[in-house]
């Protein structure tokens, strides 16, 4: 079975602040609550990081790139972080913007697939959500080490 919801990321240089350690332990947290789709013509949510770097800038802050293949049962939509975003907040504070911005990629795509005149029932799907985000949001990053 795959995942409910991925998040993929890709970066623009070596550092990120630790952005991608974050990430996985979001994935992880959401893998837990995150029991379905509640989409029958989707089988996952795919929001991929699109981290700005010395090497590669991907854009302006924002949501961007929705794509919805519904042959192989996905929605997926780029998060783009420029480094003047991301480079002066703390661990924790990329914590907090990293879950608010992931579950802003998922209401673009909820919203995307009501558009197409397909069943989503949002309420129990951001329940589980926001179950995950708030256990996620729990971890101390600066206390750890």
């Amino acid at each position: 079975m795959k995942d409910i919801i991925s998040i993929g990321g890709q970066t623009g240089g070596p550092h990120d602040g630790g952005i991608k350690s974050i990430k996985v332990d979001l994935f992880k947290i959401l893998k837990k609550y995150c029991e379905s789709t509640y989409c029958r013509e989707i089988d996952q949510y795919a929001p991929v990081l699109r981290v700005d770097g010395t090497i590669t800038k991907f854009g302006p802050e924002g949501i961007t790139r929705l794509r919805f293949s519904r042959k192989k049962r996905y929605i997926t939509v780029d998060i783009q972080i420029p480094e003047d975003v991301w480079q002066p907040k703390s661990k924790n504070e990329l914590k907090l913007y990293l879950s608010e911005k992931l579950r802003d990629s998922i209401e673009v795509c909820v919203r995307r697939l009501k558009k197409d005149n397909l069943d989503v029932n949002e309420t129990k799907l951001f329940s589980e959500i926001d179950a995950a985000i708030k256990e996620f949001n729990q971890i101390d990053y600066e206390g750890v080490g």
